[in-house]
């Protein structure tokens, strides 16, 4: 019974933390581009899903925006994804490429858009879904743009013992003069750096095969990866 309880009170412990976050996002939108796929199981997929539908359903604003595994039909991939969700206890609508008006409808709908990078001109044609993802943030004024990714963050150091929980543009433009990054981080730290000097609030690096990373990210102080912000300026209640 003693075991019991304290569970009982650890819970509501964190649930009360998590309240000055909570009030921040509230009614906020997100860009979560979905790049972790191909490297999660079914039960660590569904797993996501959840923590999308708990975001949304504390107010949060999500769209997705995903990668198509090679060799998968794009269209197909998007059903399934959108279906994911809905099993999860939410209602979620599947839309090829950006329209900004289509967007607008289903969030007001209570949908969470899902994305599919497309051109409808010519739909063999590879789109980047960062890209995409940070198209749709900067036209829909997104709050946060999140990059799920197989990286952790940008690391402290050349240990990789620890990430930056969260490091101004400025503070990235003087690392990359000083460090070596790989091609494929880069393409999200530029993406990231793009985010925030087009209007969006927050863009985010993190690693999609973390359990439960986004709550993490959103409702600890530390957080679970690396955050990129134009300046101090930005910073939430909660952080001042």
């Amino acid at each position: 019974m003693d075991r019991y309880l304290e569970n009982i009170e650890h819970k509501a412990a964190v649930l009360c933390d998590a309240l000055p976050y909570i009030r921040d996002f509230v009614n906020k939108i997100i860009v979560v581009e979905y790049d972790c796929g191909e490297w999660l199981s079914g039960v660590e997929e569904k797993k996501l899903m959840k923590d999308i539908v708990l975001l949304k359903s504390i107010g949060v604003i999500p769209i997705v925006v995903h990668r198509t595994p090679m060799g998968v039909d794009k269209f197909r991939e998007n059903k399934r994804i959108a279906k994911m969700l809905e099993l999860c206890g939410t209602k979620a609508l599947g839309i090829c490429g950006v329209d900004v008006e289509t967007l607008h409808m289903t969030i007001s709908n209570d949908y969470i858009p899902v994305i599919v990078p497309n051109d409808i001109d010519n739909e063999m044609e590879y789109i980047d879904p960062k890209d995409t993802a940070l198209e749709i943030a900067v036209k829909m004024q997104a709050d946060k743009l999140i990059y799920l990714s197989r990286y952790p963050g940008i690391y402290t150091d050349e240990t990789r013992s620890d990430v930056y929980p969260r490091i101004t543009s400025e503070e990235v433009e003087e690392l990359k003069k000083t460090r070596h990054f790989p091609e494929d981080f880069m393409d999200y730290l530029n993406h990231c750096m793009d985010a925030v000097h087009q209007g969006v609030n927050r863009a985010h690096i993190l690693d999609g095969r973390i359990e439960h990373v986004l709550p993490i990210e959103f409702f600890s102080i530390d957080g679970a990866g690396t955050v990129v912000i134009r300046d101090e300026r930005t910073l939430y209640q909660h952080e001042l």
